[in-house]
């Protein structure tokens, strides 16, 4: 299927109406069709492997009701895979290239992970955004309290 292929068909399911699927039905089966295009395009540049956790982890991260991380069955496929640098780029990427904790949590990316280097560059890059968004977050209420002369502090 080609990204060309999956683009008309994905807005044929999402405009027409499919007899006998539900409405929640056939967007579903538009978004797997979007997870399925999306290994296509990467398929010259991973391992089978590789392309089966992708798949999965795409229908994972468009199903809503799945907030718990990715299964231990994708996690295995991602670590038998020889194609784990370019998978970690496109797990990033799907996260706007910044991955924090909770992102590294629901991939398994620190369970799959085999190249000892690129895992503590991981690691490293969810410590890092963490101590930007604490220091954000310690900004944003510093700039919210007043303090008197007197030293002490109120919120505004």
């Amino acid at each position: 299927m080609t990204e060309e292929v999956a683009s008309n068909l994905k807005e044929l399911l999402t405009t027409k109406q499919i007899p006998l699927l539900s409405s929640r039905e056939q967007f579903r089966l538009a978004d797997i069709v979007e997870c399925i295009a999306t290994v296509e395009k990467h398929r010259r540049s991973i391992d089978d492997n590789a392309g089966r956790f992708l798949l999965f982890f795409r229908q994972h991260a468009l199903n809503e009701s799945q907030k718990g991380p990715i299964s231990w069955r994708e996690i295995i496929w991602a670590f038998h895979s020889g194609s784990q640098d370019i998978l970690a780029d496109l797990v990033s990427r799907h996260f706007n290239g910044r991955m924090l904790w909770q992102h590294a949590k629901a991939c398994g990316i620190f369970m799959w992970m085999t190249d000892i280097n690129a895992l503590v560059r991981t690691f490293i890059l969810c410590y890092q955004a963490l101590q930007l968004t604490a220091a954000a977050c310690s900004v944003r209420n510093h700039s919210s309290k007043r303090v008197h002369q007197d030293g002490r502090e109120e919120s505004s």
